[in-house]
């Protein structure tokens, strides 16, 4: 993938994760991400309410609960139209965040801000972390705040926000317990997390091994099971709230793509291409039943700080 030398052992622990042995030092990590890797790439940034920006502004009020204009809608009336703005939620605005306590939001790994910047337009008040310096000064050029660093050096303040985010973040981590820690401290007493990584109980793991694209060896350090990841949160403080699993056109297509360089796909994948509309709409249906079936490619975590309530899947 990188077209860098290096050979990678993975083990796979009785804890139910999947690990590099002997881990990577951070200056060598530092050698697989170039600087045309997407999430630190400078791209240009629009207002998402440049357009449709009624229907929009309704959608975030309520389905999301944002206070747009004033104090969100009543929650039983934001019960009684969920259903029916659910489809239309989800296809307008992906990635939204539903609005929570006073607002304050911190994205851990924000790279160039984008996605932070958009929420700030929808009324957060924002805040970002990011290791990578261009990166972190594209967010800051973009009008995001952010510190150049780790989350443990950022030295927040205690219960300082309602909101903590990691996407695609946490598997790079060789500190995942501090981190884990370190959220629980900064995190306000009501306030929640989303962590968003890779499933090592996947079926396409399964399928595919070495060549699973969501594998990513070496940037991707530990690997996490839902049990796994449930047990290390717990004794962090935090508590695994819902469990969303999602397996993206990408997971399986690219991994058939890493097969057929290396020859070694078997001829009957052979005609499989996810560059065709055919064979993407055949894939999605199957993809939504692994998801049904808690096997998808990627987990979406819901934590929030050790609660008598059990998790919900």
């Amino acid at each position: 993938m990188h077209h860098l030398p290096g050979e990678f052992t993975l083990v796979r622990c009785a804890c139910d994760t999947v690990y590099i042995n002997p881990q990577p030092e951070p200056y060598e990590l530092a050698t697989y991400y170039p600087e045309s890797y997407l999430a630190h790439r400078a791209t240009a940034w629009r207002s998402p309410l440049r357009r449709h920006r009624r229907w929009k502004e309704y959608l975030l009020r309520w389905y999301y609960g944002y206070p747009l204009g004033g104090s969100p809608p009543p929650r039983w009336a934001r019960a009684l139209l969920r259903p029916f703005l659910r489809l239309p939620a989800k296809g307008t605005l992906k990635s939204v965040l539903p609005y929570h306590g006073e607002g304050r939001l911190l994205d851990v790994g924000c790279g160039n801000g984008r996605w932070l910047r958009t929420m700030q337009a929808f009324g957060w008040r924002v805040q970002g972390v990011e290791v990578n310096p261009a990166a972190a000064r594209t967010a800051n050029e973009l009008g995001v705040p952010v510190f150049c660093g780790t989350l443990v050096d950022a030295h927040f303040p205690a219960a300082s926000f309602d909101v903590v985010r990691l996407h695609y973040v946490f598997e790079h981590l060789t500190n995942p317990g501090e981190t884990l820690a370190e959220i629980s401290r900064i995190l306000a007493p009501r306030g929640l997390c989303y962590i968003r990584i890779p499933n090592i109980r996947s079926w396409t793991w399964r399928w595919f091994g070495t060549y699973w694209f969501p594998l990513d060896v070496p940037r991707h350090v530990i690997h996490y099971s839902p049990r796994s990841f449930a047990r290390l949160a717990s004794a962090h403080g935090l508590r695994v709230r819902r469990i969303t699993f999602r397996s993206p056109l990408a997971g399986f297509f690219t991994s058939l793509e890493f097969m057929r360089a290396a020859g070694v796909l078997p001829r009957w994948l052979r005609p499989l291409r996810g560059d065709r509309a055919l064979w993407r709409n055949v894939w999605r249906p199957c993809s939504w039943l692994i998801d049904r079936l808690h096997r998808g490619d990627m987990v979406t975590y819901e934590l929030e700080h050790s609660a008598s309530e059990p998790p919900r899947c």
